[in-house]
């Protein structure tokens, strides 16, 4: 399958791609002209090129706390995807959770909703735009892009056909990239993202886990990563791209003897659970992210439930480029924006 779709339905992929290409290009041909809106305070954005997940969320994550390091107070604004009800998505429960000191404004229009919360909050002093690459309606002072190392999608299809949502082409707008889920600077990946953006990545990261939470009951248990050696597992994993992260599962020892499929923003509800709890038989442990545990947690009945869960600490290490990279954050987060309404 080389795009999000099965391969059966590529025979509509290429003409579905064609029309979504042709309505991009119109967009970005509006907003390459200027029509982008400000708010009164600087603005970094974190996105990527491709669908699914490519670390935008322990990248923001990243970003925040060095600028909390610094004496900054951002604020993280972000659509919230795939909320429901009136309820908070699953990547805003997250940020506020590991985040706590940082606001969070989530809103599909978010130019409008920083409009409203910026004049309320002086002490805010800069803007992290979650997944902000194709929200060109708000100007931003930092364009960071993020390529995940570990999937080919620079390939040129767009969507459906490939995980591209926009063409390669636009990474030239960007002001940096940097690479997430790399084992090491891959040269051949540094120039094809150079022959696209003009210029080499500008850091290198990876996915760590510092950390589990073995939750079986009220509180939680905070171990190291060893605690999953040699124990066989289930994984409930509902993140764009699940593939590393069950890696990283068997990397610390544990055998994976069921996977439940699920999607990126999986919606939840106590009759799917009951669902997985039957799967669970000869399991120790099911493993599913922070994005699944922040949705499930609400509706487990820890005196039914017959595994511990268990949830990887993720953060982002940046091991190639710390330096360039925080330095251009904390200069974009000092630049002086013009006055707005």
């Amino acid at each position: 399958m080389s795009g999000p779709l099965p391969a059966w339905l590529a025979p509509l992929t290429a003409p579905a791609s064609w029309a979504y290409g042709v309505a991009v290009a119109r967009r970005n041909h509006r907003y390459d002209r200027g029509e982008a809106a400000r708010v009164a305070r600087p603005v970094i954005s974190v996105g990527n090129v491709t669908a699914g997940g490519a670390g935008k969320t322990p990248c923001v994550r990243w970003i925040a706390r060095r600028l909390l390091a610094e004496g900054h107070r951002p604020v993280i604004a972000m659509r919230g995807y795939g909320a429901r009800d009136g309820a908070a998505s699953d990547e805003e429960l997250e940020h506020r959770e590991r985040l706590p000191e940082v606001p969070v404004v989530a809103d599909p229009d978010r130019t409008s909703a920083l409009r409203v919360f910026l004049p309320r909050h002086p002490e805010v002093d800069c803007v992290v735009l979650d997944d902000g690459f194709q929200h060109r309606r708000l100007h931003r002072d930092l364009d960071l892009v993020l390529v995940d190392a570990t999937r080919d999608a620079l390939d040129g299809r767009l969507l459906p056909r490939g995980y591209l949502r926009e063409p390669v082409s636009a990474l030239a707008r960007a002001d940096a990239v940097l690479v997430t889920r790399a084992s090491g600077v891959d040269v051949a990946l540094a120039d094809r993202i150079a022959a696209y953006h003009g210029r080499p990545p500008l850091a290198w990261s990876r996915h760590e886990w510092s950390g589990l939470e073995v939750h079986d009951g009220s509180s939680a248990e905070h171990v190291d990563v060893e605690w999953l050696r040699e124990r066989v597992v289930a994984v409930m994993l509902g993140v764009g791209n699940p593939g590393p992260v069950a890696g990283q599962v068997r990397e610390a020892g544990a055998e994976i003897a069921v996977s439940i499929p699920v999607r990126d923003h999986q919606h939840y509800t106590p009759r799917f659970l009951r669902r997985v709890r039957s799967s669970l038989a000869g399991v120790r442990a099911l493993v599913m992210t922070a994005k699944d545990w922040v949705k499930t947690r609400p509706l487990i009945d820890f005196t039914d439930w017959p595994v511990p869960i268990v949830v990887p600490r993720l953060d982002l290490d940046v091991f190639a480029g710390t330096d360039e990279l925080a330095n251009l954050i904390l200069e974009a987060a000092r630049s002086t924006t013009p006055s707005v309404p």
